[in-house]
């Protein structure tokens, strides 16, 4: 799959990752958020094509389940692109992989955090980031960052309220 997706390959698999998490389908954060971290480490040094480690590049999706998403997948995926076409060819050029790579080690480092529903905001950023990638559209590339940034608020103020919450359950039991 990979020598068919040539240099179209990080976008394919970020948005391949991403999609179960947008749905979403319980439990695949950590192992979709953590391939998608090398993935974008990748980008960010600047790699031309992919490389995933030979253990990765063995495993196999269960077929019935992955049509199963896709096809949860499919009316989002016609919707979204009606809108995508090369725009801004700057922010898909290759300088911009490197930053794009940054952004999205972040978005899923946050993303494999086990948060309940709060992968899907992190999720949507990389997979809209993605389809820019594939397409070349850099105005996704754009959206997906703009999504990024309120993703992240989004999961940071969670991860306060929850340690807000744990630190007054703390005092509240032991003093």
């Amino acid at each position: 799959m990979l020598a068919v997706l040539g240099d179209r390959a990080f976008g394919a698999l970020l948005l391949i990752l991403s999609i179960p998490n947008i749905l979403p389908v319980p439990g695949l954060s950590t192992a979709t958020g953590v391939p998608m971290i090398l993935i974008g480490a990748q980008m960010a040094f600047g790699r031309s094509g992919l490389w995933l480690p030979r253990r990765v590049q063995a495993v196999t999706l269960d077929r019935d389940a992955f049509l199963a998403v896709m096809r949860r997948a499919r009316p989002w995926a016609e919707r979204v692109e009606r809108h995508l076409r090369p725009r801004l060819p700057t922010m898909v050029g290759a300088r911009a992989e490197r930053g794009l790579g940054l952004a999205i080690m972040l978005l899923a480092a946050a993303l494999a955090l086990p948060i309940v529903f709060g992968n899907q905001p992190p999720a949507f950023a990389i997979a809209l980031i993605a389809l820019g990638l594939i397409e070349r559209d850099g105005l996704f590339v754009l959206a997906g960052l703009a999504s990024g940034i309120i993703a992240l608020f989004i999961v940071a103020a969670v991860l306060l309220g929850l340690g807000t919450a744990g630190g007054a359950a703390w005092h509240y039991l032991f003093g």
